[in-house]
């Protein structure tokens, strides 16, 4: 793992994902999500709430929804993930450290899969897929806050020594 690392974790790398991410979130994310604040950018939700947020949504809404997550939203982690992992193993050296991304990845793709089906069974309500979907997002931004975190301690970190 530490050679992958030092062998991918390389600048060059870290800047195209770095505009990877910046294309996903300022393009290709945007136009696939519906026009109100979409499930995955909440904090937390109940599998009420998810139904309700969807009852608002149009049909064409709900189908651009879902194929936003089963197309780019399945991308997106992928490439936030890798990001965040390199930046970290620069910042860190620590391998550890670098399982943070990845367990944001996880629950991402895992809140991706229970939207994608309370839209697919919708007007049916699923109380599993509504309740995994809400709990992976809850859990999914942990991981986030955490991540940051651990990213801005390691730039104050590399800040402060280079004075």
């Amino acid at each position: 793992m530490n050679r992958f690392l030092t062998k991918f974790s390389t600048n060059r790398n870290i800047a195209i994902l770095f505009v990877l991410f910046l294309g996903f979130n300022l393009w290709i994310l945007p136009s696939m999500m519906p026009g109100e604040k979409p499930l995955d950018l909440e904090i937390f939700y109940t599998a009420e709430e998810a139904y309700v947020k969807v009852e608002g949504f149009s049909s064409e809404v709900r189908e651009s929804y879902r194929m936003g997550l089963m197309v780019s939203d399945m991308l997106y982690p992928m490439v936030y993930g890798a990001l965040f992992s390199f930046v970290i193993f620069r910042l860190w050296q620590n391998e550890k450290l670098v399982a943070l991304p990845l367990f944001i990845m996880i629950f991402d793709i895992i809140e991706n899969i229970g939207i994608i089906n309370v839209l697919i069974l919708y007007p049916e309500k699923s109380h599993f897929w509504g309740s995994l979907a809400g709990i992976s997002t809850a859990i999914k931004w942990s991981f986030t806050a955490i991540t940051i975190l651990i990213v801005l301690v390691g730039v104050g970190k590399k800040v402060l020594l280079k004075k």
